[in-house]
């Protein structure tokens, strides 16, 4: 790969991975810029997970093809040095322990080093301030789903790249917006060059939060760009094998200012 400009934060090229047989992402690359919000849409099946777990390195080493560079972190750098600039967040965060929501989103700073500060602000970012020692397990699905979040808040509470896995699944409306919010400032207020990366199933959502997007069917990239550009009814129904129209019913969250929002 060429040396990224420093308008890029993260990128991939050519990567592929297979699952036995099944062929889950098929030379797929990307550039993922500084001060934006990318959105990875597509069927179920399609690969979005497996990019986002290719782009996190958490999947096995050598266990894919291509590449992967991070902005200011060889890839072959230390699980530490990358956690100070890239931190992932799952579909279905798990916590083995009975850990309070606080002691998982401390967690984050485990390989950075302690700053309570900055974990009392992703709490806040995330609303679970009012909630924070009470146990992780004891906490709803969309709850949980906050915790991780603010989990990877706290950890790139200095600016980074966040990888987020469906992270809107199960989280009310109104704590949609207030995560957006969140993840939008801090995407364009951090000091250091800061970007984020999420999976969605809903495109609609998609283009009202994110500036880029990236279209995904069977492995491969169909389309990718501006948001309000890729995600239009003749690339999403290529992309879902299902008609795809513009609809004035579809509801969402007033996001608030300074969330920039796609009609």
């Amino acid at each position: 790969m060429e040396s990224m400009t420093p308008d890029i934060v993260l990128a991939a090229e050519c990567v592929s991975l297979r699952y036995g047989a099944t062929r889950a992402l098929d030379c797929v690359s990307l550039a993922v810029r500084r001060g934006t919000i990318t959105a990875i849409v597509g069927a179920n099946g399609c690969g979005k997970t497996s990019l986002l777990r290719v782009l996190a390195q958490v999947i096995e080493p050598g266990g894919h093809a291509g590449t992967v560079t991070l902005a200011g972190v060889d890839q072959h750098g230390t699980a530490a040095a990358r956690a100070t600039r890239r931190a992932f967040v799952p579909q279905r965060p798990e916590v083995s322990a009975s850990f309070t929501a606080r002691e998982v989103v401390r967690l984050g700073r485990h390989a950075i080093g302690t700053n309570e500060a900055a974990v009392g602000r992703a709490l806040e970012d995330v609303g679970l301030s009012l909630r924070a020692d009470q146990t992780f397990h004891t906490l709803s699905g969309g709850e949980r789903q906050r915790v991780a979040i603010a989990r990877a808040f706290a950890q790139l509470d200095s600016g980074g790249v966040w990888l987020l896995d469906e992270p809107l699944s199960g989280v009310d409306p109104a704590e949609v917006a207030r995560i957006i919010g969140a993840l939008c400032r801090r995407v364009t207020s951090a000091a250091t060059g800061s970007a984020a990366v999420l999976t969605l199933h809903d495109p609609g959502l998609a283009r009202a939060i994110a500036t880029d997007a990236i279209v995904m069917r069977e492995g491969r990239v169909l389309a990718s760009g501006d948001a309000a550009s890729v995600l239009v009814p003749s690339i999403l129904s290529e992309a879902y094998r299902h008609e795809m129209v513009e609809a004035p019913c579809w509801l969402a969250p007033r996001l608030g200012a300074g969330v920039r929002m796609r009609s």
